[in-house]
């Protein structure tokens, strides 16, 4: 409905989302041509790099909103002033030290030229993502269906352009897609597999806290696809073998939650003792996310009246039960909520990226930011349309009986992430953190529509021989 809205024409969308579907399987068709696997690597990082480290030297954005509040209070942290923790945003969600303290290290590090350093390690990080992303999918699928998910990694939009923005999400991303890589390989079942697993998760959640979505999926994944398999869907195994099995993955699982809370209470101590912050890692405010994710009237979008509401009242036990008391009154009415969450679903993965927002805002360069906006659009709507495909494939194959159920973590991430989102404050930029899950399972959508174009080929030409 948006790129349609974009266009001011249903047909013209349309017509743009099946040529672009069309423009995926025929690159699908030339990657599956002889093309070695070093040699495709080697473009695809090329193609990442090069990319990324133009969009960064063409477009110099500037820092912006809560990116620009980070990045002053790194400065100030860089030159050993740490006044800025008295401010209400850094009271609040002390969390955010995490990345302001990376970026204050790599303003002492590298001065003046810092900003740009920054920008270049995103591009560093971001495509080195895409060839996790490239890893996961030959873990999960086969080579073919790797070759469509990193490369269309690597040329989403949004993934290019949001190189020049201060934001903590390529960090994050990287290392949240690299335990998930570790997770459904090999490596969980090695000896210290655990621990990497754990410390990727945990350097993650200092730069984005987004553990409970990552630490909940890994949970459930491992219970529905690791144990219960494992205990209920091989008869044949003796019951002492099932139950030592069983207490070996139980004993990984356990290292990793422990691992994790390790580096953040690690990074907590640090934090005080360094007198940067006389308060750990964590968010003091919990309820306001819920708050605005409850806000009828903006649809659950940042709200300027709830900030200047709650603001009222003292941080800590008086602004939680203010906080508590607004949402309450939000859900006293289920009907209204209802409506809300759909309004929100429809909202967070139907709306216009807003990368191009955060990546050209005041750049005057609004013609870019147009053709940008409708070609994200465009292409986001043939990767749905390829992964409702994938999804249905799946299922009525029985790929997850069949195989180890990999597949079956980014599914469950995406429906985890999405519910979470039902609740929460919302921004189109969020996509981008589950993203990875996203390219994933829709790029095995696009193979088997490769495939599918293939054999009616063979048969076309076998019929008429």
């Amino acid at each position: 409905m948006n790129t349609a809205q974009l266009l001011q024409s249903p047909l013209l969308a349309a017509s743009g989302v099946f040529l672009t579907l069309i423009l995926i399987l025929a690159a699908s068709w030339l990657l599956g041509r002889q093309i070695s696997a070093k040699g495709y690597l080697l473009a695809l990082i090329a193609i990442s790099l090069l990319a990324r480290l133009g969009w960064i030297i063409w477009i110099d954005t500037p820092p912006d909103s809560d990116f620009l509040f980070m990045y002053n209070a790194a400065k100030l942290a860089a030159a050993g002033d740490f006044s800025f923790n008295q401010d209400e945003y850094f009271l609040s969600w002390v969390y955010q030290f995490g990345f302001t303290m990376y970026e204050a290290g790599m303003i002492k590090l590298f001065g003046g030229a810092a900003l740009f350093m920054l920008k270049l390690v995103n591009v560093l990080f971001s495509a080195a993502t895409v060839l996790l992303v490239y890893y996961t999918a030959l873990e999960l699928f086969n080579e073919h269906t790797a070759r469509i998910a990193g490369l269309l990694y690597a040329l989403y939009i949004p993934n290019i352009i949001m190189c020049s923005v201060l934001t903590n999400q390529h960090w994050s991303t990287f290392f949240f897609t690299l335990g998930c890589l570790l997770i459904i390989s090999k490596s969980f079942e090695n000896k210290y597999g655990w621990l990497l697993i754990g410390l990727s998760f945990g350097l993650a959640n200092l730069m984005r806290p987004l553990s409970l979505v990552y630490l909940a999926g890994f949970a459930a994944f491992l219970l529905l696809f690791r144990l219960f398999k494992a205990n209920f869907g091989n008869h044949r195994s003796a019951g002492r073998s099932i139950g030592k099995s069983t207490t070996l993955l139980l004993a990984r699982a356990a290292g990793v939650f422990i691992i994790f809370y390790m580096v953040q209470a690690l990074a907590s101590y640090a934090l005080v003792q360094s007198e940067a912050s006389q308060y750990p890692l964590s968010n003091r405010e919990p309820y306001w996310k819920f708050v605005v994710g409850l806000n009828a009237e903006t649809d659950g979008r940042w709200s300027l009246e709830d900030g200047k509401h709650v603001l009222q009242f003292k941080l800590g036990e008086e602004r939680d039960a203010a906080e508590l008391a607004l949402i309450k009154e939000r859900l006293a009415d289920p009907a209204a909520v209802a409506s809300l969450f759909a309004r929100k679903l429809a909202i967070f993965w139907g709306e216009e990226d807003s990368a191009v927002m955060w990546s050209l805002k005041d750049m005057n360069q609004e013609q870019l930011a147009a053709v940008l906006k409708i070609a994200e659009r465009f292409l986001f709507t043939a990767m749905s349309a390829a992964g409702a495909y994938s999804l249905y494939s799946l299922w009525r194959s029985r790929f997850a009986e069949q195989h180890k159920a990999g597949h079956m973590l980014f599914l469950i991430l995406l429906l985890g992430y999405a519910f979470v989102q039902l609740w929460i404050e919302i921004q189109a930029r969020y996509r981008l953190d589950l993203l990875p899950c996203f390219i994933l399972l829709q790029s095995y959508g696009i193979y088997l529509m490769q495939m599918k174009r293939t054999a009616r080929r063979k048969i076309k030409a076998s019929s008429l021989n």
